[in-house]
């Protein structure tokens, strides 16, 4: 959970990346109507924040990254000098799992503003080894 409400702010409420990322994805195909576009983009940030408050008064970003920090951190202890998780000889449903949350946050083509996830991810050289070898495998 902590990665995903680490995206969620990164993605939803971070104006920056909204504008360049969830606004150009999600909103903007959705219609060609500006009031239409303005609405979605309030309920989407509104909907992000609603999930975020649900286990916190506030949101505490440094919180946030904080605990992702942490979440990189047992991943890549679990992961260790193996190829997958698991020490498994092909990927399996946890390395697909994992690969969806590395692979968004690296992928450059995603027009990030501010990635502050692949900053702390990137400090975990097996984990970004393992999204480029699942890369390669699908």
């Amino acid at each position: 959970m902590t990665l995903t409400c680490t995206q969620l702010y990164t993605l939803y409420l971070d104006n920056e990346n909204f504008n360049a990322v969830a606004r150009r994805l999600y909103v903007d195909p959705s219609t060609s109507n500006s009031l239409v576009r303005a609405t979605l983009a309030v309920q989407l940030q509104q909907a992000a924040r609603d999930e975020l408050l649900k286990t916190t008064q506030y949101i505490d970003v440094s919180a946030l990254e904080a605990e992702a920090d942490d979440a990189f951190e047992a991943l890549s202890t679990l992961l260790g000098n193996n190829e997958h998780f698991f020490e498994r000889s092909s990927p399996g449903l946890f390395d697909a799992s994992v690969f969806a949350y590395t692979h968004l946050i690296l992928d450059k083509g995603m027009g990030w503003k501010r990635n502050r996830l692949a900053e702390l991810l990137q400090k975990h050289e097996n984990l970004v080894q393992h999204r480029e070898r699942l890369l390669k495998y699908f």
